[in-house]
């Protein structure tokens, strides 16, 4: 009787054993694919998961005295579109003789910006190419002919007259993103007004953003 119970226990103990091997496996394959999935959700950064930015122009704050911020939406891996606006308020040097924000007959403007990244890998940063519109107002010197006081006889005078236009233009730029969203923007624009006569009939847009991705 003792032989027939321990021959029993052997052969229930035989058949039990695979059973356990291949639940050991599943569990070490589950680990495994945990593993992995962890691994992969680390490896997608806040730069490739993330559709929000916002920015400043350093540029145009540290030379121009001008407060020039923006917030860009994140359309796709190639495209994005956005606003800037822009506003002398921080020009120390109005009135004076050198005086750096001349440089920009615009005291305001409304810039719609919309840009196409031409390196496929990354989400929406790199070299990309960009079109704009604008929306300004300012004063920009022109030329214009008065009488003369003694002779009566025309004289060409420069002067300052209000404008306010509409512009459109292109650009070419890059954008470089770090893993936590912080970014660096870039760019150059030129573009044309084309309604007043009394603006300036080139537009100029240097870029040097400083940005974070969210």
């Amino acid at each position: 009787m003792k032989k027939t119970n321990i021959l029993t226990f052997l052969t229930l103990l035989l058949l039990a054993t695979p059973v356990v091997a291949q639940q050991g496996a599943f569990s070490q394959a589950s680990g495994d694919i945990e593993i992995d999935s962890a691994i992969q959700e680390e490896n997608i950064f806040k730069r490739d998961s993330t559709y929000s930015e916002v920015h400043l122009n350093v540029l145009n704050l540290l030379v121009f005295g001008a407060l020039d911020v923006g917030y860009e939406r994140i359309i796709n891996d190639h495209a994005s579109a956005g606003v800037e606006i822009f506003s002398k308020v921080f020009n120390k040097n109005e009135g004076e003789d050198v005086d750096l924000s001349k440089i920009y007959t615009k005291d305001f403007s409304i810039t719609g910006k919309f840009k196409y990244f031409l390196q496929e890998e990354n989400t929406a940063w790199g070299y990309y190419a960009e079109a704009f519109g604008m929306f300004s107002n300012g004063d920009n010197e022109v030329k214009r002919k008065f009488p003369n006081s003694e002779t009566g006889e025309l004289e060409e005078k420069e002067v300052f007259i209000e404008y306010t236009d509409i512009a459109i233009g292109i650009g070419v730029g890059g954008k470089f993103v770090a893993k936590q969203g912080f970014l660096v923007d870039l760019s150059f624009g030129i573009g044309r007004n084309l309604f007043d006569k009394n603006s300036p009939d080139i537009v100029l847009l240097p870029t040097v953003n400083v940005g974070y991705r969210f």
